[in-house]
């Protein structure tokens, strides 16, 4: 299962938008952008908010993914934490290789809109 930083890298890289794209996408800087993919920084709900909005799902299923850890044992967790796990493997996968595309579409539509009022 990918960190939340690597989901965020993800989804940006599968819709082929650069950082900066993907910022005005979302109405943040491409600093905070940067900042989260490397994990140095924690998303804020509204972030979350309107990431879901442009992805087109409910904010609840980006959420648990929010922490991710890696480095810790799995060996022995339990059945129902390894359905979990595999479960969200699966929102993973379709967040990247499905509803990821949504936000080419925004980046599309926010170009043409300023192509229309540079003339």
């Amino acid at each position: 299962m990918h960190s939340f930083p690597e989901l965020i890298k993800k989804i940006r890289k599968t819709s082929t938008l650069t950082q900066k794209e993907f910022a005005d996408v979302l109405g943040v800087s491409t600093i905070l952008i940067s900042m989260i993919e490397i994990g140095q920084k924690e998303v804020s709900k509204n972030f979350i908010i309107k990431l879901s909005k442009k992805l087109g799902v409910n904010p609840s299923s980006i959420i648990p993914f929010l922490y991710i850890y890696k480095d810790i044992d799995n060996k022995n967790i339990s059945e129902i934490e390894k359905k979990f796990i595999e479960f969200g493997e699966g929102l993973q996968d379709y967040l990247i290789n499905k509803k990821a595309k949504n936000l080419k579409k925004y980046a599309a539509a926010k170009q043409i809109s300023k192509n229309k009022a540079e003339k």
